[in-house]
């Protein structure tokens, strides 16, 4: 008879994207993903099958989390000029907030993985082009309802946007204050006008 796992998944992967996050992926060792989540070596391969799997799947509950966000904002928003604005300055906010000066997983990821591991490039492409078609989709919106500028198309805007706010998060690493990355953030909504 197979035995239960005897742990909470969603706990574990927790706890490892919150190891991987802070400390990269090449740097976290199964001497520290073990600290992190209290599994042993047995249980973690057990249960993960590695570290790259078990990497992907905390980065992919990072992502689910992640999008789960951005449509409380930008799915169907009433004012989509407001959905746009709340959902950029929470991001800011919650990196801006954080005292381990980490920046975005997904960010870090995409720096440290994408160019050599496929797995994670993939993962992350079709996550921004997820995020894109949301953006892009309240952007339209908000043009139709002359919320924003309608001289520039709205993927266009959408990726200005998006690149816009991963320079601003990357920036958060730097210890630089919330109050100026959210007046960056108002510059920015300024653009889209």
């Amino acid at each position: 008879m197979a035995r239960l796992r005897e742990f909470d998944t969603d706990a574990v992967l927790d706890a490892a994207m919150q190891t991987f996050w802070l400390r990269g992926y090449e740097a976290t060792s199964l001497v520290d993903l073990m600290a992190a989540t209290g599994l042993q070596k047995g249980s973690i391969y057990k249960a993960f099958k590695d570290k790259h799997s078990l990497f992907m799947l905390a980065l992919r509950r990072y992502l689910d989390q992640s999008n789960d966000l951005s449509r409380q904002y930008l799915a169907d928003p009433i004012s989509p000029r407001a959905g746009v604005s709340g959902w950029l300055q929470v991001i800011v906010s919650l990196r801006g907030n954080d005292q381990t000066r980490r920046g975005c997983f997904m960010l870090n990821s995409l720096v440290e993985l994408a160019p050599h591991d496929e797995a994670v490039k993939t993962l992350l492409d079709e996550h921004l082009c997820h995020v894109q078609l949301m953006l892009t989709r309240a952007i339209a919106k908000g043009q139709s309802l002359g919320e924003f500028r309608a001289d520039i198309p709205a993927e266009e805007l959408s990726l200005l946007v998006l690149n816009l706010l991963q320079g601003l998060v990357n920036r958060s690493k730097c210890a630089v204050a919330v109050d100026a990355l959210q007046q960056q953030v108002e510059t920015l909504l300024k653009l889209l006008i």
